[in-house]
């Protein structure tokens, strides 16, 4: 084989090769994309959302005679962030935060106002991002969300200075209310966090139910689309999804927590739960809630869920 043939088959091999990767990458791109916005770009359906979807899961009739306003406040971001502030019917500055899950709005939360206003706190229930009548682009599974939770405390703290504040979210209001948790340790605004439902680490749980949509032969390629779900997550949103990891920062945070999961989820493991709950060093407790699906445990078990949780606050000192 002469030199010029030899040269010509390596000029045609170099350029099959870069043909090779652009398609692969091409390829990589296009399904990560679909994944991304199977994940984050959920459509939030209006008829199971808002008040008349939620208010049978409530003391509708009483919050209609508590004092309440809305609220709208400019997030980091320069959207609004809108929610609902109920005072008690007994004075009082203490304040509980409450934070929804993903695809829904602050009235999902508002089930647990009861358990809060019959302890004796205030309760804030707010539309996260891209959710309800708050701004915002696009879901980022908790990572900018964060930023906007800790605004919301740092008005609250605002507004009342010498007053008890908790957090309270379920499902991505979970994992929003630990990754602040950890912005919170140096200013201690908040004064301890229950956590419903919430994952240990995004891309595990992501890997978890990739493998487990896929046929068994398309199995093998998970972490293949993973990993493109995430440049689109990084070009599209500006995140990693690497870096929705409570389980990275759960050792750190001093604050208590309570850590509650049902026994029967199918959507988020309640080992995880326990993963974090082992790893956390602060006061903490856990409860699993018998015979509950994903984001159930307080429907399914409603007395012995308060109990807990009134349990919990007692032994920290945020009840009198």
């Amino acid at each position: 084989m002469n030199q010029n043939k030899t040269k010509t088959i390596k000029k045609i091999l170099i350029v099959l090769l870069i043909v090779f990767v652009i398609s692969i990458n091409i390829a990589g791109l296009s399904i990560g994309n679909l994944y991304y916005q199977k994940v984050s770009k959920l459509t939030i359906n209006p008829e199971t959302t808002g008040l008349e979807y939620y208010k049978s899961s409530f003391n509708y009739e009483r919050f209609t005679q508590l004092e309440s306003y809305n609220v709208s406040l400019k997030s980091s971001f320069g959207y609004q962030l809108s929610g609902t502030y109920i005072f008690n019917p007994t004075p009082t500055n203490n304040t509980v935060i409450l934070v929804h899950g993903i695809a829904s709005d602050r009235w999902q939360a508002m089930k647990f106002s009861d358990m809060y206003l019959d302890m004796g706190f205030n309760v804030l229930a707010y539309d996260s991002r891209k959710h309800g009548s708050s701004g915002g682009n696009d879901i980022t599974l908790g990572y900018f969300e964060k930023i906007d939770l800790d605004n919301i405390v740092k008005w609250v703290k605002w507004v009342n200075p010498k007053a008890i504040i908790g957090v309270h979210g379920e499902s991505l209001g979970a994992i929003t209310a630990l990754l602040q948790a950890e912005l919170d340790q140096r200013k201690k605004n908040v004064n301890f966090y229950v956590v419903d439902c919430p994952y240990s680490d995004l891309r595990e749980l992501l890997n978890i139910k990739l493998t487990g949509d896929l046929r068994p032969r398309f199995q093998p390629y998970g972490e293949f689309i993973l990993f493109y779900a995430n440049i689109v997550a990084l070009r599209k949103s500006n995140f990693s999804l690497h870096a929705v990891s409570p389980i990275t920062v759960i050792g750190d945070i001093k604050t208590p927590i309570m850590f509650i999961h049902g026994s029967n989820d199918t959507f988020i493991p309640a080992s995880m739960s326990l993963e974090l709950y082992l790893r956390n060093k602060g006061p903490k407790s856990i409860y699993i809630s018998p015979g509950a699906e994903h984001a159930m445990s307080y429907l399914t078990n409603k007395q012995e869920y308060t109990a807990k949780v009134k349990q919990f606050l007692t032994e920290n000192n945020m009840l009198k």
